[in-house]
């Protein structure tokens, strides 16, 4: 789920917590907090969040009104979810960033399978389930196949961009177009242009394409463009020697030598949000989630004049493959070992089908798995109606990247950033950078089987 202004990085950063190595071990602390459950005629839910958006903190009191039970909101923290786990009292629900991490948890046996659930549910109904949904099933061997393990908040197709016409316009670049396909390097070539130093700084980045936002996934997407795959066939292998991923690795190095955006030769003390509402960043790669931030509720004069310079297009490409994929998906899942199923799954009917859903997708705070309140998504405005058509089209190119059980999901990303960082600040070469990576991720592969008994 999307709450705004938070901190995009500060999501990730946080998000990217579950799927790290505490859970995999480590000696037991305390338990996260989930203490008594009640009484059985009275339980008392415990649900474990990054945060509780407006409206579901308005409806908890009817929810446990409903269900005669009480319902504990913590903060998610990875040390205090990896404790209860390993004392056998986790919360009764916890948030995942999705996509990257599902299926090394599900491969954990950490996860209920919810097949019986959602087979019984009259809010959530097979044919009513968007289909990226996918994210959160598992076969045992391949991601978006198989049972449904946990259901998503919300969700975006997270290259996709937004570009502000104003700072466009004065560089005198002509506008991008929502039905024209955009490559990798063009968008490289507009940076340039488009980024303006004053006084030895950066004032507009030209192109941000948010590195350090989930890593993998972007170069996933981008060798499935080409028609690759960063993976082998049983997920056992990524290999970072391809034509095709040496040519994302070091589309990603010449971008951060371009300095043109907040990478690692520029870097920035705040995230996207309030760079792009203050007119800061010409290009940047997020998906339909960042309308919610550009035209939120607090919006104020100058945010409408970003809303109204502000237009939204298809991800970029670098092949001839359509790959447009939801790289998060940020959801919930139920443990094994938790105290109440049948009422956490309730909770995420009540959440996630109810009320509180409604009040969040007619924000546009991204987009609902359930078809059905595609309806509810703001389009009345220009703003909301260009942004809105392009989503809707967009759609139609939705892929389901099919992430490792066996790789560490932080573990990846920091050897990505690692080593690609050190190309990009010149310190070594883009080949030498490669072995380093292949080296690193073979290793936590590796780790990541023998924990799994493979």
């Amino acid at each position: 789920m999307h709450q705004y202004p938070l901190s995009r990085r500060g999501f990730l950063g946080r998000s990217a917590a579950v799927g790290g190595g505490a859970i995999l071990g480590g000696g037991v602390l305390s338990a996260c907090g989930s203490g008594s459950s009640g009484s059985d005629s009275h339980p008392t839910l415990h649900v474990m969040v990054d945060s509780v958006d407006t409206e579901l903190g308005k409806q908890l009191a009817v929810f446990e009104q409903q269900n005669d039970c009480k319902v504990v909101v913590s903060k998610y923290d990875q040390v205090k979810l990896n404790a209860s786990i390993t004392a056998g009292n986790p919360p009764d629900l916890v948030r995942t960033n999705g996509a990257s991490e599902m299926p090394n948890l599900i491969a954990r046996g950490l996860v209920e399978n919810l097949d019986p659930y959602f087979a019984k549910s009259s809010v959530f109904k097979a044919a009513d389930l968007d289909p990226v949904v996918g994210i959160y099933r598992f076969d045992g061997k391949r991601q978006g196949k198989g049972s449904l393990y946990g259901f998503p908040s919300d969700f975006s197709q997270d290259a996709m961009l937004w570009f502000n016409k104003d700072l466009f316009d004065k560089a005198k670049v002509p506008h991008l177009k929502a039905t024209d396909t955009v490559s990798y390097d063009e968008l490289l070539d507009l940076g340039k242009r488009l980024t303006v130093r004053k006084g030895g700084k950066v004032d507009v980045y030209g192109f941000d394409p948010v590195w350090n936002f989930v890593n993998q996934a972007h170069l996933m997407q981008m060798v499935s463009q080409q028609g690759g795959s960063l993976w082998n066939d049983d997920f056992t292998k990524a290999d970072f020697t391809t034509p095709e991923a040496r040519k994302a690795l070091q589309w990603y190095v010449d971008w951060g030598k371009a300095r043109v955006g907040p990478g690692p030769l520029d870097p920035t003390t705040d995230w996207q949000g309030p760079l792009y509402d203050a007119g800061r960043i010409a290009i940047v790669s997020y998906g339909y989630w960042f309308g919610g931030e550009i035209n939120g509720a607090d919006a104020g004069a100058n945010r409408a004049r970003i809303a109204a310079a502000s237009e939204f297009l298809p991800a970029p490409q670098m092949g001839s493959t359509r790959v447009d994929a939801c790289m998060t998906g940020t959801g919930v899942w139920i443990p094994k070992k938790a105290a109440h199923k049948d009422l956490a799954f309730k909770f995420l009917e009540f959440w996630r089908g109810g009320a509180p859903a409604e009040a969040h997708f007619k924000a546009g705070a991204g987009l609902p798995a359930v078809k059905h309140f595609r309806s509810l998504l703001p389009h009345t405005t220009a703003f909301d109606k260009q942004h809105y058509q392009v989503q809707m089209d967009n759609l139609k190119n939705l892929t389901v990247l099919q992430f490792s059980p066996y790789a560490n999901f932080t573990a990846v990303e920091a050897a990505i950033t690692t080593n690609i960082e050190s190309a990009m600040k010149g310190q070594t070469s883009l080949d030498a950078a490669i072995r380093k990576l292949q080296t690193a991720v073979d290793g936590i592969v590796q780790q990541g089987k023998q924990q799994l008994g493979a």
